[in-house]
């Protein structure tokens, strides 16, 4: 039967459109530039840049920020995790863009036993986190002693 299937022009016209589709996913990924990036040392597809981290990951970003600057762009796996390697580089990201740091990752396991992520810990960033961190605060650093806590 697969010799009836190879001897058929769709078989062809088939593997001739793959084979186009496949050279132009290359071809848009090789030239794909954002300028806007920092600079990152070369990758592999699947792992990224783990390869290069080694036995002792601080080290082998030491040698790797010697190698391409203060601020680099590096991806452990799919997911790509900004270097900054000197304290004015931390100093300049923090300051421009603290509230984006200061927001908590959108997690579906917490959304799922912690009602939504409305708790303490894994609520994003904002009016409502603020509120329960001084309700915290105010209930768990009063010197009031026992009956003027949560349940006296």
């Amino acid at each position: 039967m697969f010799y009836f299937l190879q001897n058929s022009p769709l078989f062809y016209y088939s593997c001739i459109v793959l084979i186009i589709l496949t050279g132009l996913k290359w071809i848009y990924t090789l030239f794909k530039t954002n300028r806007n990036l920092p600079p990152s040392p070369p990758r592999l597809p699947i792992i990224g840049n783990l390869h290069q981290l080694g036995l002792s990951p601080h080290r082998s970003l030491e040698a790797l920020s010697k190698k391409h600057g203060p601020l680099m762009l590096i991806h452990l796996g799919n997911v790509p995790m900004l270097v900054a390697s000197s304290p004015e580089a931390a100093k300049g990201i923090l300051k421009t863009h603290d509230l984006k740091f200061a927001s908590r990752p959108k997690l579906r396991i917490p959304d799922i036993l912690l009602y939504g992520s409305n708790d303490i810990a894994f609520s994003p960033y904002g009016e409502y986190w603020r509120q329960l961190k001084s309700i915290a605060v105010v209930h768990l650093l009063n010197n009031e002693g026992k009956g003027s806590g949560f349940y006296g």
